[in-house]
């Protein structure tokens, strides 16, 4: 029951069960996240935009690495919201990291704001992920960098690895193939994939034109 508890608010979290379910996002995504981060630059003075910050720590981590840069955060979470503000309360009161109650379908930035964006393990609950992509490139400056990591992946030789997960939260996994597609639809360039051996972990990185 706890573990279909938690699936319950991997989306939304909301309520006790959401509380856990961030607590638990944050410890079992630290290994992907980090392993990701190491695949994208970020300089001392970049501004970056962490799209489903969830509990906070990617947005933590990621004021870590980039020096007198700024570290945005928004979800669309109410709950997570405040655990990022709780995580983050040093960095935000001194003004290197914002967290923002937003949807990655209307982002309230003006266009070319961010050098880097990160969504990690959000890009399946996306509603419109075409124009929420769109959304982002519309934010990222020229040159700029998006960032999605997975750790659900279909491949070839497990294609219903994750079909309890998908049916019980209403999610599709997509493929290598998809996700490099759709950045490219969206309109983002020289399109990398790195993914981890033994694992279905993928990190997708396309740049703005």
């Amino acid at each position: 029951m706890k573990y279909h508890k938690l699936l319950e608010n991997a989306k939304k979290p909301k309520g006790f069960w959401g509380k856990k379910m961030i607590n638990s996002m944050n410890e079992g995504h630290y290994e992907l996240t980090g392993w990701a981060l190491d695949h994208i630059n970020l300089e001392r003075n970049y501004r970056v935009l962490d799209v489903g910050c969830g509990g906070g720590l990617t947005v933590s981590r990621i004021a870590e690495r980039i020096g007198n840069g700024k570290v945005y955060g928004i979800d669309y979470s109410a709950l997570c919201i405040k655990h990022s503000k709780a995580q983050n309360r040093k960095n935000i009161l001194c003004n290197k990291v914002k967290i923002m109650l937003a949807s990655v379908s209307s982002l309230p930035f003006d266009d070319c704001s961010f050098d880097v964006v990160t969504a990690v393990e959000t890009y399946y609950f996306w509603p419109d992920k075409l124009n929420d992509l769109k959304e982002i490139y519309r934010v990222l400056k020229p040159s700029g960098k998006l960032m999605l990591v997975f750790e659900m992946l279909k491949t070839p030789e497990e294609p219903d690895k994750w079909k309890a997960v998908e049916d019980k939260i209403g999610i599709k996994t997509v493929t290598e193939e998809e996700i490099r597609e759709m950045l490219a639809k969206a309109g983002f360039s020289d399109i990398e994939t790195y993914k981890k051996e033994g694992t279905t972990w993928l990190c997708a990185i396309g740049a703005k034109n």
